[in-house]
């Protein structure tokens, strides 16, 4: 028993050792790659031929021409399919992705889908500028290999350029005007990138030269809540929330970048306007938007607007005749007694229907300001204006200087240029004397 015994200890750890020796000298397993090229073996099944193995080590050390020699022999044995994606592998790496490519349409149809065969063909779209065919070769790939990083990585990297492919291809087709060709391809970049704001800004560019305005404003929505937009993108927005009638996102998108950069206050400050008109009366909010403004439209958004107006004390002045039977008679034959509507002495008339001219707003911005309450002094802009301003000329320059209205422009006031006036006077008037303007 001791002898077979002793025998049985001593010769079971010789065992181990002999077993231990040939496990240490054995070469561990290599790592597949996770960059092209991939070894053409993969995901199939053997045997392979040798020369396989040859002309993948030939590729893998940088040796193009002795690899498609390899591959050449091998594809016509048993190993043909990984011969095939060898050689499409080698043609790239030799510089000649479109031969590759072209290999690319028969094996893709005829071969089983593995990722070395997916990545190979992706690399050769990738290398022949077709970012987009690239990305989803790229993209089949890594669903069959998920965890290999450096196939990942490179198929970020072609979803980003195939993203910028499609949203210029979809501008090209916006400007040519074909809307259909144009809202696929923006579809099919958002679905590749959603987390973008550049791409949604784009996305909304497009849209917008289409007309897809409220699809376009919805985009610029999830950009800016993205964040990082630059100004430029901003200001897009900003207008088009104003021309679609998205008032309070006008004024948030303004607000900001009146914050950012002093550039901005007078759009900020008009978009509070416009939000603010969005929720008067039927008639005033009608008058505030018209193309041509009349003298009893100007009335009635000063009355509106200015609570001065409707509470001032005035003595009984000259009753205009086409004014007492009106409905707006109230803030008309206020603007009257005020001094801002002219009335003839000999007809007697005010012409309330009349179209508001650019000169008559003028004079009626700069005289309602000498009638309003100025708590802090007279802005700058506003003194000595009497004095001045002889002719129309002279009133529009004056009221011009404040930044009242536009010096030059269509000669009828329109409802939004005297709105903004009237809204630029209150300003000032809070600002008193601290002025510059």
């Amino acid at each position: 028993m001791k002898s077979g015994g002793f025998s049985f200890f001593v010769i079971l750890p010789a065992a181990l050792v002999v077993v231990a020796v040939r496990c240490a000298s054995a070469p561990p397993p290599s790592a597949p790659r996770d960059h092209f090229p991939l070894d053409p073996r993969e995901d199939l099944a053997g045997p392979f031929d040798e020369a396989v193995g040859r002309g993948w080590r030939a590729l893998a050390a940088g040796d193009t021409a002795g690899a498609q020699k390899e591959f050449a022999r091998a594809e016509e044995g048993i190993s043909k399919r990984a011969a095939t994606i060898g050689m499409i592998e080698t043609l790239i790496m030799a510089g000649r992705a479109g031969d590759a490519l072209d290999r690319c349409a028969d094996a893709l149809g005829d071969l089983e889908a593995t990722a070395p065969l997916l990545v190979a063909c992706g690399e050769a779209r990738a290398r022949i500028a077709q970012p987009v065919g690239a990305y989803e070769l790229y993209e089949r790939a890594v669903a069959l290999a998920p965890q290999r990083i450096g196939i990942q990585a490179r198929a970020d990297k072609l979803r980003d350029a195939a993203t910028e492919w499609l949203l210029t291809a979809a501008e090209h087709s916006a400007a040519d005007g074909h809307r259909d060709e144009a809202l696929a391809r923006i579809a099919r970049a958002l679905a590749w990138d959603s987390r973008s704001a550049g791409v949604f800004a784009r996305a909304a560019g497009a849209e917008c030269a289409i007309g897809e305005k409220d699809r376009a404003l919805e985009h610029y929505r999830q950009a800016l809540a993205l964040g990082g937009l630059d100004t430029e993108a901003q200001e897009r927005a900003g207008d088009l929330a104003l021309e679609v009638g998205d008032d309070a996102m006008a004024v948030a998108v303004f607000d900001w970048l009146s914050a950012q950069d002093p550039r901005f206050e007078e759009r900020a400050a008009e978009a509070r306007l416009t939000f603010r008109i969005a929720n008067w009366p039927e008639a005033e909010r009608q008058a505030a938007r018209a193309k041509r403004m009349t003298r009893a439209a100007a009335a009635s958004v000063t009355w509106w607007m200015f609570p001065e107006v409707r509470e001032a004390k005035v003595r009984a002045g000259i009753v205009a005749s086409d004014v007492l039977e009106r409905r707006d008679s109230r803030a008309v034959m206020r603007a009257i007694s005020l001094g801002l509507i002219d009335v003839d002495s000999y007809t007697h008339r005010a012409r309330p229907d009349a179209v508001l001219t650019r000169g008559a707003a003028a004079q009626w911005l700069m005289r309602l300001s000498a009638v309003l309450p100025k708590p802090r002094g007279s802005p700058r802009c506003l003194q000595g204006f009497a004095a001045s301003a002889r002719t129309a000329a002279d009133t529009i320059r004056a009221a011009a200087k404040c930044g009242l209205l536009f010096e030059a422009g269509s000669p009828a006031m329109s409802g939004p240029e005297f709105t903004r006036g009237l809204d630029r006077l209150r300003s000032l008037l809070s600002a008193g004397g601290e002025s510059e303007s």
